[in-house]
């Protein structure tokens, strides 16, 4: 840690000696050693760092893939928890910030939950990790962020790794905007996943984000369309939504969130809300993360039950 403290302090100095041009390479370069470092960890799983070409994203897209133990050397098939991040962020932060696979490590090793793979992504436009999606579809013909999601990634770790291929062995969990992308993607297409988190979310379009507006253009029937507060009603009684929300007291989200769990006991979806002390801190989603893969597990395995 000291020595990503002392990094992180010289790369400071010489921006300032330097000037500014040097900002957008040097934190470049001091994200690329984050990850280098994380790749590098000793771990009875396995943390890979893939590319992967999209249409949708239009580009060759970062994907993080953590494999649990026995994967390797097994032939069984596992349940997959998609990660999404906030704004600014990419899907780095969920293993460098968030320590993803630590906390699935020690799960599984510690039998709270049967082993199953991780995957995150960059969910950001052409701009990189400050141009944020939203993960909507752009009404302007830019990035496809939704059908990405839904069509385009599901398939592609499908292909190349051992998967149970059924809506009730995918979760999505997210924070903050990743929260939001979780919910809106996941209660209206239940045929690719059947688990949703949110982590300090919030469940509506705001008109005053600059990147809402951006990619749905003008309020109007397309952002009815990625509201899940009025969205939640079309599925009154859905016994096919899993749903986690959890957000702290002092987060200024944390209003939004109990108005969507109590819109989610009106129509009769179940779903599980915890309130905790903290804000919108990553050493408060750190911890969280173990109580949202809990409960996809304990998701995952009544869903096998049912059938589904």
């Amino acid at each position: 840690m000291r020595s990503r403290v002392w990094l992180f302090v010289v790369i400071i100095l010489i921006v300032g000696v330097m000037g500014r041009w040097l900002w957008a390479p040097a934190m470049s370069a001091f994200h690329e050693w984050q990850v280098d470092s994380v790749l590098r960890e000793k771990l009875a799983g396995r943390l890979i760092k893939i590319k992967m070409p999209s249409r949708y994203m239009r580009r060759e897209n970062t994907l993080f893939v953590y494999l649990p133990p026995g994967y390797k050397k097994s032939r069984t098939r596992y349940p997959v928890v998609y990660l999404l991040h906030g704004c600014p962020g990419a899907g780095r932060d969920w293993f460098v910030k968030a320590r993803a696979h630590r906390t699935a490590e020690k799960l599984i090793l510690s039998k709270k939950i049967h082993p199953l793979i991780l995957v995150s992504f960059d969910g950001f436009g052409p701009k990189g990790p400050r141009d944020h999606s939203e993960f909507l579809n752009s009404a302007r013909g830019g990035v496809q962020a939704e059908d990405y999601v839904v069509k385009e990634l599901p398939a592609f770790i499908d292909s190349h790794f051992r998967t149970i291929r059924k809506p009730g062995a995918r979760a999505l969990i997210g924070l903050s905007s990743g929260g939001y992308g979780a919910v809106n993607i996941g209660i209206r297409h239940q045929d690719v996943f059947r688990v949703l988190a949110s982590h300090s979310g919030y469940f509506e379009p705001e008109f005053e984000d600059h990147y809402v507006r951006l990619m749905l253009g003008p309020p109007g029937p397309l952002w009815d369309k990625n509201d899940p507060m009025k969205q939640i009603k079309s599925w009154r009684d859905d016994k096919n939504l899993h749903i986690y929300i959890d957000c702290g007291r002092s987060d200024e989200l944390y209003d939004d969130n109990r108005q969507f769990v109590d819109e989610l006991t009106a129509n009769g979806i179940g779903h599980e809300f915890i309130v905790t002390n903290g804000g919108h801190w990553w050493r408060l989603w750190r911890k969280r993360l173990a109580y949202s893969l809990e409960y996809a597990d304990r998701r995952f395995r009544a869903i096998k039950n049912e059938g589904s």
